[in-house]
């Protein structure tokens, strides 16, 4: 055993501030101009395109791990049907190459409120619920692709932070479209 050369009494601790995690707020739609820069969608497309299949595996897990334990707090326990996995996997496919793609238009928008995230979030036909769902999605996605993004050191970050910024952008306007397709639904609910 070595003992270190400076004594624990000499030792200072930084007082640390706690600070909340900061969730990925929607963006503001409709949007005054193109907000994605072609640079960092370059760079995030070359850092996470190898990635895409891991990506739509690990997605794909977390969704069914949310819906078991939803099942498991009801006491109603079901396999997952092989059908529900495999629209499950096409539409985080779909959902993963569009951010990829930083596609923001409202094609994009009507497929990520009305059928991608729905679909992986298990609500079903009914828009209403799959606002609190996809958030998590939505913050997981960002984890998982921010991580490919900055997965090696480089003298020069500056890309790496622009295609996060991209990532960012396209995700709070994801976003932002299921939180207004959630909130029509439930107005023009009975």
């Amino acid at each position: 055993m070595t003992k270190s050369a400076v004594s624990q009494a000499n030792v200072v601790t930084a007082a640390r501030e706690p600070r909340p995690f900061l969730f990925l707020s929607p963006a503001r739609l409709p949007l005054r101009h193109d907000p994605i820069d072609a640079a960092g969608r370059a760079t995030l497309q070359a850092a996470a395109e190898d990635a895409v299949p891991m990506l739509v595996r690990s997605l794909v897990n977390f969704t069914i791990e949310r819906q078991n334990r939803r099942a498991l707090e009801r006491g109603n326990p079901q396999p997952i049907a092989l059908s529900v996995l495999n629209r499950r996997r096409r539409a985080a496919r779909a959902w993963l190459l569009a951010v990829l793609a930083g596609k923001v238009d409202g094609a994009a928008r009507h497929a990520v409120a009305s059928q991608w995230l729905p679909t992986l979030c298990g609500t079903g036909p009914d828009l209403r619920l799959a606002a609190a769902p996809a958030r998590a999605l939505v913050e997981f996605v960002r984890g998982a692709i921010t991580a490919c993004i900055f997965d090696e050191a480089n003298e020069n970050l500056l890309p790496h932070a622009k295609a996060l910024h991209v990532l960012e952008t396209v995700l709070s306007v994801h976003l932002a479209a299921v939180l207004q397709v959630s909130r029509a639904s439930r107005a023009t609910a009975p």
